[in-house]
């Protein structure tokens, strides 16, 4: 199973290129405030492919206005000798046909996953056991195994999906690497709700998102909810809650067909440092 490592900025990517792991995931992927600079994808992609790795670029949801900034940016990697490119917009995957050697890959805000809700009692209503059923098959299902909507992305190029670490959608899987979908499997954290603006840059008095310190590089705030019972966490313009992923599930997945696992280096996988990095990589690979 390979580990694809995935950054934000600069000196994080800096200390995945020292890791064991031979693939490399840079960008942006829920904040379009966040996007690199072309000069800094630029040095990214080039460290990456200069220390032999692989490397893909990941874009987040955009509005209008920061299109043209993602057509210089693809305009470059195609440049530069293609690359796979993680979408989160309807726009850029249109935009990527301009660009023949880069290879589109769906990213998770456009996979629909219901099961990302956190309040897993959604699927023990007091229901007959045959409605039940049904409640939780739809629930634990990706929106990729509709098959229309599977036909509609592959007929534009999509070569991959990312996926959310929930086990049960586990099972619905399979069902996509059968029909020569890569599968990639985020780890740690899994989206709950996401925001155009950035409510954590409000709370800590950012006063220009297009000029933001960038907080998100080191901080997440917890957003335990006691009478609620649920514990989610608040990092940049998104809302998460963390997933503990475990060795046993790991070869599951490989069962499956699953070839991919991406860790994020940040606050919510307390992953920043190479040292952090390699015994976060030898705890899945034990």
């Amino acid at each position: 199973m390979n580990i694809a490592i995935q950054t934000g900025n600069l000196p994080s990517l800096k200390e995945a290129l020292a890791s064991e792991s031979q693939r490399m995931r840079f960008g942006s992927e829920f904040c379009m405030y966040a996007l690199p600079s072309t000069s800094a994808l630029e040095t990214a992609y080039t460290s990456t492919r200069d220390a032999g790795k692989e490397f893909t670029y990941v874009t987040p949801r955009l509005a209008d206005g920061y299109m043209d900034r993602i057509r210089e940016h693809l305009g470059l990697l195609g440049d530069l000798g293609g690359s796979t490119v993680v979408v989160n917009d309807l726009g850029t995957l249109s935009m990527l046909r301009e660009f023949p050697s880069l290879r589109p890959y769906l990213g998770r805000q456009l996979v629909y996953t219901p099961s990302r809700c956190p309040w897993e009692e959604i699927t023990e209503h007091p229901v007959s056991y045959f409605t039940k059923r049904k409640i939780k098959k739809i629930f634990y299902q990706t929106s990729l195994n509709y098959e229309p909507t599977l036909e509609f992305f592959k007929g534009v190029g999509i070569v991959g999906a990312d996926v959310d670490w929930i086990p049960e959608i586990f099972n619905n899987l399979k069902p996509l690497t059968k029909r020569d979908l890569q599968v990639s499997v985020h780890l740690y954290s899994v989206p709950v709700a996401i925001t155009r603006k950035c409510h954590m840059a409000r709370f800590l008095g950012e006063k220009s998102l297009d000029q933001c310190s960038r907080p998100c590089y080191t901080k997440a705030y917890s957003m335990e909810n006691e009478e609620l019972g649920v514990d989610m966490y608040l990092h940049g313009n998104t809302v998460f809650k963390l997933v503990d992923p475990d060795r046993r599930t790991v070869n599951q997945l490989a069962r499956r067909g699953v070839g991919e696992l991406v860790l994020t280096m940040s606050p919510l996988s307390r992953v920043s440092s190479k040292a952090e990095l390699e015994g976060a990589l030898k705890s899945l690979q034990a």
